[in-house]
């Protein structure tokens, strides 16, 4: 009987151990590899979700980080602003799908019908500043710096596919540069474009020229990167007579002969023997030494507002890689500001009291000047645009000459200023091509501050005498879409700042 029990119970233990051995059934491992999958998706999808934060983030902080540097510099610009220049905002629209069928759309992350922003600021500044182009100056002729400079902010067009300079010749380096003078070159250009040869001479004893143009050696495709793709430039441009024959050198700090020279549209020297005396003799003065209107269309040789706008106003080359080593082609890249920028738009406004002018003939009768309706904000003035194509006119900015919006900021003073009309001594409205390209200009020239003619206390005939009234505005809005480096930032992010005017230009 005890044997019996006692291989009972050595049988009931192997039982138990052989259960005990068992593995797991086909059921319970597919189970077991199915929560595993889940596990292990949720954490990926948590990785990635945190991987994709932190990214953004960065480009976020890295977008701040060039804003804050963008209007540092800006503001530095405008503290140096020179009162006997001239000032000028032109406003440019361009609808996105402006190259559809033959290209894509400038900004493929907004609507076909959405407006591009590609608005172009100009002013002349005071102070010591340095070339940066060329570095080398020595001697009697070294002028590496100038008290004065033009400023460009706004797009500049970019040329990836252009050569890199031919260094071969033993006394020229040729650049392969745009033929920039017709039809001008914009950052939404479409492809091919005439080239041109530009010969930078580096013998100081070769012949009296030291830069010219040969032909068009062909054209290249010169299609534009996609809007959150384009360039700031900062386009310096020191007004740097050299004392010598107002011509370029690689080895000194020579200059370009004029500021809107195509070796100086086509960045590659920032240095032009020009002062700022020349250039007011330029933009006033006809070629027989007549003053010319501040604004008549009719002048056979241009006004004032039609030679800033072709000599001094223009879309700049630069390039975020220069084609090659040489300084000829680093020099390209001196003038970016910011690496992508989708949008860029400038507004202005004038503060209380701007254009008063009391009338010697009949004091009690003041011309009072910009009067804001009490209670009113601010008002803008520039281009106001269907941003995001949904048909609706969002920004609430208006042309200063816009009746239908006076009722919002003007309270129906007499005023020195043309309020009423549009083209005016201000500003300008074109239509270039109809639901597609439109610009505004507002120019504001030398007499900024004399609104009567002194001998009879009225006010400027601006088509008769040339003279004009054009005072600077009191303020500026610069509003910007910029775009971190690798474009992860899909729509971008806006910034916007008001940088006030120096009293002594208004």
């Amino acid at each position: 009987m005890k044997a019996r029990r006692h291989e009972g119970a050595k049988a009931r233990r192997l039982a138990a151990s052989r259960r005990r051995a068992r593995g797991f059934t086909l059921v319970e491992l597919m189970i077991a590899v199915a929560v595993l999958v889940v596990i292990i998706v949720a954490t990926s999808k948590i990785f990635s979700t945190a991987g994709k934060v932190t990214s953004l983030g960065q480009a976020t902080a890295d977008v701040l980080q060039e804003t804050t540097a963008i209007e540092r510099q800006i503001r530095s610009d405008f503290e140096r602003l020179a009162p006997n220049g001239v000032f000028a905002i032109r406003c440019v629209s361009i609808r996105n799908d402006i190259n559809v069928p033959l290209g894509p759309l400038l900004n493929p992350a907004l609507p076909d019908a959405a407006m591009i922003r590609a608005d172009q600021l100009l002013f002349f500044t005071n102070g010591l500043q340095s070339i940066q182009t060329f570095r080398q100056g020595s001697g009697s002729i070294h002028k590496g710096q100038a008290t004065a400079a033009r400023v460009y902010y706004g797009h500049a067009f970019q040329l990836p596919e252009a050569s890199e300079v031919d260094t071969n010749p033993t006394d020229y380096v040729l650049a392969h540069d745009p033929d920039v003078e017709d039809p001008p070159m914009t950052p939404w250009h479409l492809g091919p474009y005439d080239m041109v040869t530009t010969v930078f001479r580096q013998n100081l004893n070769g012949p009296p020229f030291d830069y010219d143009v040969d032909d068009a050696p062909g054209t290249i495709d010169a299609t534009q990167p996609v809007a959150p793709q384009w360039l700031i430039a900062r386009h310096a441009v020191l007004l740097a007579d050299d004392g010598g024959d107002k011509v370029v050198f690689l080895n000194n700090n020579r200059s370009a002969y004029t500021i809107a020279d195509a070796v100086v549209r086509n960045g590659r020297v920032d240095a032009a023997a020009t002062q700022l005396n020349d250039i007011r003799r330029e933009i006033t003065l006809d070629s027989f030494g007549g003053s010319r209107p501040w604004f008549n269309p009719a002048f056979g040789e241009g006004d004032q507002r039609s030679v800033i706008s072709n000599a001094v106003l223009f879309y700049p080359r630069a390039e975020r890689v220069a084609p090659g080593m040489h300084r000829v082609d680093q020099a390209l890249t001196n003038n970016v500001l910011a690496s992508a920028c989708s949008s860029f738009i400038v507004e202005w406004t004038y503060s209380n009291g701007v254009g008063f002018a009391l009338n010697p003939l009949d004091p009690p009768n003041p011309y009072e000047g910009v009067r804001i309706t009490e209670g009113r904000e601010q008002p803008w003035f520039g281009l106001d645009a269907d941003l995001d194509g949904d048909g609706i006119l969002e920004r609430g900015v208006h042309f200063y000459s816009d009746d239908a919006s006076q009722g919002a900021w003007w309270d129906g003073a007499e005023t020195i200023l043309p309020i009423n009309t549009m083209p005016n001594n201000l500003e300008q409205f074109f239509v270039v091509k109809p639901d597609q390209l439109e610009v505004y200009e507002a120019f504001f020239g030398y007499n900024r501050d004399t609104p009567l003619d002194p001998t009879t206390g009225e006010p400027w005939d601006t088509a008769a005498t040339g003279v004009g009234y054009t005072p600077w505005p009191s303020a500026i809005r610069i509003t910007m879409v910029l775009h971190d480096p690798a474009t992860k930032l899909e729509v971008g992010r806006e910034v916007q700042f008001v940088i006030n005017l120096p009293n002594r230009v208004r």
